[in-house]
């Protein structure tokens, strides 16, 4: 228990960082299968695939009477069409496909490419292509799908090489059928490099939306309250804290406590006076941006009064989702970073009928005219708001009036000064 006291306590700087499950929860967006729309995105892969192999054997068909006595294009496609079947057989019979058998199917592939370019080896002239290899190269697009592309990619660069050298030798009597023979080769590999796009881009769109899926829950929490992380870190210090009153009252360390208990004891109300203090001002908002793996590297949040725990469910809302958007656009790469700082403080108009505070929203790194349209509808939920352009960026000052007897989670009070947009 020590040891493991000491592992908590040592180098804790009792800042907010994400905490595992939410990693977890984000890295496994990035399995297809798994992810919210991702069956429909692995059918419409298979769907294109069938259609690009269909249109080869169109062609395999229209080609036929143009290949030399004793040489056809059918030996390549059934060996193709018996790689297809076996992978189909197997994937409805167990979701999981082993990876033996996916690298015996990948490796399969080689039998269909190989019987193809024997049997239109010289034939370039006559505009004879392969067929079946360059389908080979469409078989591996639902493989992406439901594998990655780690393996199909570099299989599919393999083919397309294979079939580039076959046309590029035959370059002296095929002349200008040549060109026809490497967008042949072009075609094994180019869907693959579309698969590739699609998903990166699915992965990414689904990682952040199930990221902010994860953080959004911060909205309904009380003024002051823990994130995730720091649940479960209470969640640690309670367990140490339990274990180490047993032992006391259990007789299995004795009173007055040994050196090495009384260290543990006085390490534990250390973290938790500590935890007590940051509690009264940590709100939902700086959980929400320091839990997030999207908003926690751009932006910051300085508010020493606790001041953002005053808005309401429907101001909260508007303020994550602006935050959101304003850092969801990448900054250009030549450019500056991208930064957000937050910062909240307690106006200085006591004259005025209801509560309010004011809060700063500077934005580095990227112009007003850049900023998501919506950006605006969601500033203007949190309250009456201007914007400032500078050289390298904006600022959005907010006035945020609040209801001190609106709890959170309930409806905003109608005609309120949060439900005008911008200035």
């Amino acid at each position: 228990m020590t040891g493991r006291a000491s592992q908590l306590g040592a180098g804790r700087d009792h800042g907010f960082r994400r905490p595992s499950r939410s990693a977890r929860a984000v890295r496994s967006a990035g399995d297809v299968r798994e992810s919210h729309g991702g069956r429909r995105l692995a059918t419409g892969i298979t769907i294109a695939a069938a259609i690009v192999i269909a249109a080869q054997l169109l062609h395999a068909v229209a080609l036929t009477p143009y290949f030399l006595a004793g040489r056809s294009p059918w030996p390549a496609w059934i060996a193709l069409g018996a790689v297809v079947g076996v992978g189909v057989i197997a994937r409805s019979m167990s979701r999981q496909l082993p990876d033996w058998l996916y690298i015996v199917l990948l490796a399969g592939l080689a039998a269909p490419v190989w019987l193809d370019v024997t049997a239109t080896a010289g034939l370039l002239a006559n505009g004879v292509t392969p067929t079946a290899a360059a389908a080979a190269g469409a078989v591996l697009m639902p493989v992406a799908a439901i594998r990655g592309i780690t393996v199909p990619a570099p299989a599919a660069a393999a083919i397309a090489a294979v079939l580039a050298v076959e046309a590029l030798v035959q370059v002296g009597s095929a002349k200008l059928y040549t060109v026809a023979g490497i967008a042949v080769a072009a075609s094994a590999i180019f869907p693959i490099l579309l698969v590739a796009l699609a998903l990166s881009g699915f992965r990414r769109l689904v990682g952040r939306e199930l990221d902010l899926s994860l953080v959004q829950s911060t909205v309904a929490t009380a003024r002051t309250a823990v994130g995730m992380r720091a649940s479960e870190e209470l969640a640690q210090l309670d367990f140490d804290a339990e274990t180490l009153l047993d032992d006391v009252g259990s007789g299995r360390i004795a009173i007055p406590l040994p050196p090495d208990a009384a260290e543990r004891a006085g390490s534990l109300a250390a973290r938790l006076r500590v935890r007590l203090i940051e509690g009264r001002t940590d709100t939902w908002l700086r959980h929400a941006v320091t839990e997030s793996a999207y908003l926690s590297d751009r932006v910051t949040v300085d508010d020493p009064a606790g001041s953002a725990g005053l808005l309401s469910q429907a101001q909260r809302d508007g303020l994550l989702l602006g935050l959101w958007l304003l850092v969801a656009d990448p900054p250009k790469a030549s450019g500056p970073p991208l930064r957000v700082h937050v910062t909240c403080r307690e106006t200085s108009d006591e004259s005025a009928a209801e509560a309010a505070f004011d809060m700063s929203i500077d934005v580095s790194g990227v112009s007003r005219r850049r900023a998501d349209p919506g950006t605006w509808d969601a500033i203007g939920s949190v309250g009456d708001h201007e914007v400032e352009t500078g050289a390298d960026g904006f600022r959005i000052d907010i006035t945020c009036r609040v209801h001190p007897n609106t709890h959170v989670g309930s409806p905003p009070a109608r005609g309120g000064p949060h439900d005008r947009g911008e200035r």
